[in-house]
């Protein structure tokens, strides 16, 4: 129950945090999609996607193994001992980040490598600090300092764009700008360095937490042939044009990880917290599992005929092409949210072996697929190979998982609610405002009579509190 309860306060922390952000990020759709044109649209998705492997790769991700070695210990002494190691391997990292940089700049012509140099900097400084934070029990000021953060960004380019007419320039000045206010803000409540000392150096935490990163460290180059490769080779194969449209359809993506995402970290948190415990673990990862897909199909189906109503709203201008690919993109982000559930079981078990094979052999699924296809397909090449990379990891993550803790997924649920998507994605091709309105009335319908225990169980709890007032 205390689990529950701690699970719960972290969700709802975060939930908090996560949809004022997404919110204030998604409703600026209408501004990028009139001002910025596709073709420098595409350039910045493309960059990010570049930064999104090489700052986990070159970093080790140590963030990830400061936040599991920190729940090995219960006295502060020994978790900043712990954190004093990792800020090392991370600094570390800083220095070839640095080096590395500047001899790409030397020998290599990018495009706006300055802002991308700092962009991957911030991106950094932003994920380690924030796992910190959420280690320590921080997680109403990492919520703020994302509110902030983006509050920050999106204001910044409002102004740039609207009244300075910066275009990709205003993209990345204002990203950078949000991260550096969440880390002032995150620094400003942790006082990290106040905590640390040279006197905590140990040898033996630094080779046990390169040991646990690395394999996640190769987990994120296979990941981003898994997930980011695709927009590299829209951008190559079918032009910037292309990963523009591609980029739009990515922003509806970010609905359906708004909640997700909330979950999934509070998520992290328990199984880490828990991860040196033997007792009824099967039990608890086959309820967080089947409830876990179960709120994300259910999600997806609500999401697809709602995409179709607000789309005329937020897409302007030569971004329209994105109406078809949102649904399948949705669908892929799904399968990608449920092996990211999967992985961290893995990670709080100290498997991190497991999780670089499985998206090994997803990202070479996802690849070959999309060279394929993306001939007779177009840019819709891009979701199916991801949805079917991201299924092998599920797959395999999930025979791995069951050779050590059994868990019994609902598969009646999961074919029905497959089922559904597919009537539900015809009706949304159809283009037909009021076949789509009336499908997501009856999906809400379907949706409340399969979460009626969940629903019955809060309305009686609201009750017995009601009587005892």
């Amino acid at each position: 129950m205390n689990n529950l309860v701690k699970f719960l306060k972290s969700s709802g922390i975060y939930f908090v945090g996560n949809v004022l952000t997404k919110m204030v990020s998604f409703f600026l759709l209408p501004l990028y999609t009139t001002y910025i044109p596709t073709e420098q649209s595409g350039y910045f998705d493309l960059s990010y996607s570049y930064i999104s492997i090489l700052v986990p790769i070159v970093f080790l991700e140590i963030w990830s193994a400061i936040m599991r070695f920190t729940f090995d210990y219960t006295k502060e002494k020994d978790q900043y001992k712990t954190l004093f190691n990792g800020m090392l391997i991370f600094m570390a990292s800083l220095v070839i980040y640095i080096g590395g940089s500047v001899a790409l700049g030397i020998f290599v012509q990018i495009d706006y490598l300055i802002y991308i140099f700092f962009y991957g900097l911030f991106t950094a400084l932003q994920s380690c600090y924030s796992f910190i934070v959420r280690t320590f029990g921080y997680n109403v000021t990492f919520a703020v300092s994302g509110i902030v953060g983006s509050i920050v960004n999106s204001v910044s380019n409002i102004i740039m764009i609207l009244v300075f007419d910066m275009k990709i320039t205003s993209l990345y000045l204002a990203a950078i700008l949000g991260l550096f206010v969440q880390v002032v803000i995150m620094e400003f409540k942790m006082k990290l360095f106040k905590h640390l000392s040279f006197k905590m150096f140990d040898k033996n935490i630094i080779k046990q937490m390169i040991k646990f990163s690395w394999p996640l460290a190769l987990n994120t180059a296979c990941f981003w042939f898994l997930s980011s490769y695709n927009r590299v080779g829209v951008s190559n194969i079918l032009g910037l044009e292309a990963n523009g449209i591609y980029s739009a359809a990515a922003k509806f993506t970010n609905v359906i990880g708004l909640v997700s995402n909330c979950f999934s970290m509070a998520w992290q948190e328990l199984v880490y917290s828990m991860g040196n415990e033997k007792e009824n673990k099967s039990n608890m990862y086959t309820t967080a599992s089947n409830y876990y897909i179960k709120f994300l199909m259910y999600g997806l189906l609500l999401l697809v005929p709602a995409v179709q109503v607000v789309f005329p709203i937020f897409i302007k201008n030569d971004y329209q092409a994105a109406f078809s690919l949102i649904p399948l993109y949705l669908l892929a982000t799904v399968a990608n949210i449920y092996s990211v559930f999967l992985g961290n079981i893995f990670a709080a078990e100290k498997k991190t072996g497991v999780i670089f094979f499985s998206t090994f052999v997803a990202a070479i699924v996802n690849v070959g697929l999309f060279h394929i296809l993306v001939g007779p397909m177009g840019i819709q090449a891009a979701n199916i190979a991801l949805f079917f990379g991201f299924l092998v990891t599920i797959i395999v993550r999930l025979i791995y998982l069951k050779k050590s803790i059994p868990i019994a997924l609902d598969f009646k649920m999961i074919i029905f609610t497959t089922i559904l998507f597919c009537a539900t994605f015809a009706i949304y091709m159809t283009d037909n405002l009021i076949f789509n309105i009336i499908t997501f009335i009856i999906l809400t319908g379907i949706s409340i009579w399969a979460f009626r225990d969940i629903i019955k169980a809060f309305w009686n709890k609201f009750k017995n509190r009601k009587k005892t007032i």
